[in-house]
């Protein structure tokens, strides 16, 4: 599928989600807040919490959390560990980080429980990525919703004067005229 097509997608799936236009924009706000961290897996949930918490559709927040996929999550987490990296004052030095030894120590500090794998493997990489995913998070909450909140609240009014033309051409007949 290609990007117009997706993007187009999540636009009819977000025109016909029910609830006003300032519980969709924060509900969508909430997923792309929780794209943003590094706790891959989770993103779903954590965004269908936060929206439940401050009232927001959590429908529009699991569509909004699809912002991280296959295809952006690599420069989300490029973009965390060097935001937080530089947050933190880790010397970036020559060396990119390695995410396939990071999410292989995961997964092996997961399966045997075994935290120094977890702190030797893992936590090098992770502890940048979780700081600097939260100004990012910041960013792409309060971006979505103020960016979302006007266009939804226009075609929320567009659906409403349609049900308003709709029932004025069917209230202007006269009873008993009917052919």
């Amino acid at each position: 599928m290609g990007w117009r097509r997706t993007v187009t997608y999540y636009w009819h799936r977000l025109r016909r989600i029910p609830g006003t236009a300032s519980s969709i924009a924060a509900g969508f706000a909430c997923g792309a807040a929780a794209a943003m961290t590094p706790f891959y897996g989770t993103h779903i949930v954590t965004a269908g919490f936060l929206a439940w918490a401050i009232r927001g559709n959590v429908f529009a927040a699991v569509l909004g959390a699809q912002i991280a996929n296959p295809w952006t999550g690599p420069p989300l987490w490029f973009g965390a560990y060097y935001l937080g990296a530089s947050m933190v004052g880790i010397d970036l030095g020559e060396h990119p980080p390695n995410f396939v030894q990071m999410f292989k120590g995961l997964i092996e500090a997961i399966l045997n429980a075994d935290i120094e794998v977890f702190r030797a493997n893992v936590w090098p990489i992770f502890w940048p990525m979780i700081v600097g995913s939260i100004p990012m998070a910041i960013v792409a909450g309060f971006a979505a919703y103020f960016g979302l909140l006007p266009v939804l609240r226009a075609v929320h009014l567009e659906r409403v004067m349609r049900r308003v033309g709709r029932r004025a051409v069917g209230q202007s007949r006269v009873p008993g005229t009917e052919a």
